[in-house]
């Protein structure tokens, strides 16, 4: 078992819509990412874990491949994402081992997504902008709007964006569609490219989060990511 497991970027949600620079949207500071609450069980784990700085949503999800910042190249605009990530990547990685986490690595997606490019020329934005009209037919309508309930509760202080208005309906709706195809998507490459691992679900709701990474896996080759859930099954939180 080759384990590995996501974390996302800490965010400053104020500059998500952000016209001058919203590349701000990714936080420097780490303190207070997802993982903290599982570092004690996690640093029980056997071997190596193999943590996935899961960076892309801004990208993917949000921004609509950067769609709404129509004032700036998308090439400038991933060249200050990317001096982001690599910043926060470095910083989590001196606090991890300082909260006394050691056999562990870290992988950024973006980075992950371009090696791929480079080495097979398999371009993950290609299979995500082929699949992301056919999302539907992965996942029930219920599946969606329990996602969508969620998400529009989570726009509020302590919620995950806590300092803005909530987009409509429509908006929102587009954000779930492309969350689900990007998860989807993610769990396809990591079956291909980092073989044999076995995913450490820290996500909530952990049954759909679990459900989202599968679709394609299972049409393609009638098999499974492996997922285990050491942390516990919530089905009611939302990460």
């Amino acid at each position: 078992m080759n384990p590995v497991i996501f974390t996302c970027s800490t965010i400053d949600d104020r500059f998500l819509f952000d016209q001058k620079a919203p590349w701000k949207y990714v936080s420097l500071n780490p303190q207070g990412n997802n993982l903290e609450p599982d570092l004690a069980r996690l640093k029980k784990i056997q071997g190596k874990v193999t943590i996935i700085i899961g960076n892309t949503d801004p990208y993917y999800i949000y921004s609509e491949g950067f769609a709404i910042y129509p004032a700036f190249k998308k090439n400038y605009l991933w060249k200050k994402y990317d001096q982001r990530w690599k910043t926060y990547k470095n910083t989590l990685s001196s606090r991890l081992e300082k909260k006394g986490l050691s056999n562990f690595e870290i992988i950024s997606w973006r980075e992950f997504e371009i090696n791929i490019r480079k080495r097979l020329g398999i371009n993950f934005e290609t299979v995500f902008n082929l699949l992301l009209p056919q999302i539907s037919k992965f996942f029930s309508p219920s599946d969606f709007k329990w996602e969508l309930n969620k998400l529009k509760q989570n726009f509020r202080p302590g919620g995950y964006f806590k300092s803005i208005f909530s987009p409509n309906n429509n908006i929102l709706n587009v954000w779930v569609k492309r969350k689900f195809t990007e998860y989807m998507v993610q769990g396809l490459f990591i079956y291909l490219f980092l073989p044999d691992s076995t995913l450490i679900q820290n996500e909530k709701p952990t049954t759909l989060r679990n459900k989202m990474y599968q679709p394609l896996i299972k049409r393609l080759f009638k098999k499974e990511l492996p997922i285990i859930c050491p942390f516990g099954i919530d089905d009611a939180g939302y990460q």
